[in-house]
């Protein structure tokens, strides 16, 4: 004799043999299988759904494994059992056919729903939509990996975006901090800095505002470096015009050799030292605002000796 439970509410099957089959209950349970396998549900939406097609693949893998062990056992009793035998097969196989189905729909719509839930997690992070799957689709999905119900994903979906947004406002809102007090021309790519972690925005915000102050540092050293040199050069021309004043065309034409040759003499000792002391002081004033740029002691204190000794020596001249 072997009996065997298929489902919880079905009835067990029985099989009774003695070289032919004195007794059988195969009918109403096949009956039985048949109507059960009608009324699973094989549409699933929710984790109620999917929580009662897996407990039902259990329930139909037990059937199957029921309907074979009578079979063998059968087997095993006589021959007779063929037609028994037969039906315990086909009944097999229809439990088998649905678990099979079931078991396929159930990994279908899991996925099915998972990229759903996905697809909207992104379209709430708040940021350009072009940045949201480059930026951020790793970590999202990565969220949800071994999440088994919809209900676990969704909560690890709201808690990552719900993180990332708030990163996205606090970058955004030291971007905007920046560009009211220096501009936008210095944040072309706005949409992409506020991506980043707040610390990598504080960053690469002072780094660009060090670079703009060093350029515009560069470009009046520039402009006063050329003025200086432009007030050497007026300098060295009145020079050589109080050495060398122009006298009338007549007298130029009428002065003999020797007085011609003394114009085109060496200057004298004051007005070579009024030429030096012009250009040193023009070399002199290109030099303060860029050791006034200087930020570490040592070398500040470098750039202290320095000016000290030319002071020094400027004083003795």
């Amino acid at each position: 004799m072997t009996t065997a439970t298929a489902h919880p509410d079905a009835p067990a099957l029985a099989i009774v043999v003695k070289a032919e089959v004195l007794s059988n209950n195969l009918a109403p349970f096949r009956e039985y299988i048949r109507g059960m396998l009608a009324e699973i549900n094989r549409y699933l939406s929710t984790d109620e759904d999917f929580g009662q097609a897996e407990a039902d693949t259990k329930g139909l893998k037990a059937a199957e494994d029921a309907l074979k062990a009578a079979k063998d056992k059968a087997l095993a009793d006589a021959e007779a059992l063929h037609a028994v035998l037969t039906d315990l097969d086909a009944t097999g196989e229809e439990i088998r056919a649905v678990r099979l189905d079931l078991e396929k729909k159930i990994a279908t719509e899991k996925e099915r729903r998972k990229g759903e839930l996905f697809a909207e997690a992104m379209e709430r992070l708040d940021c350009a939509p072009r940045l949201r799957q480059p930026v951020y689709g790793r970590s999202v999905s990565e969220s949800i990996k071994g999440k088994r119900t919809l209900d676990s994903m969704r909560k690890a979906l709201d808690t990552i975006v719900t993180c990332h947004n708030a990163t996205i406002a606090k970058s955004r809102g030291q971007i905007e901090s920046f560009i009211a007090a220096h501009g936008e021309v210095m944040v072309p790519d706005e949409e992409e800095l506020e991506t980043r972690q707040p610390d990598a925005v504080e960053i690469e915000l002072r780094r660009r505002f060090e670079a703009k102050k060093a350029e515009d540092a560069r470009r009046r050293l520039e402009e006063e470096a050329a003025k200086a040199r432009a007030e050497a050069e007026a300098a060295r021309k009145e020079t050589e015009s109080v050495k060398n004043p122009e006298p009338p065309a007549a007298t130029i034409a009428a002065a003999p050799a020797a007085e011609t040759l003394e114009l085109t003499a060496q200057p004298s000792e004051r007005e070579e030292w009024v030429v030096f002391e012009g250009k040193v002081r023009a070399a002199l004033g290109e030099l303060k605002p860029i050791r006034e740029e200087l930020t570490h002691q040592k070398n500040i204190s470098r750039a202290q000796v320095f000016a000290n000794a030319v002071n020094q020596a400027w004083q003795n001249r």
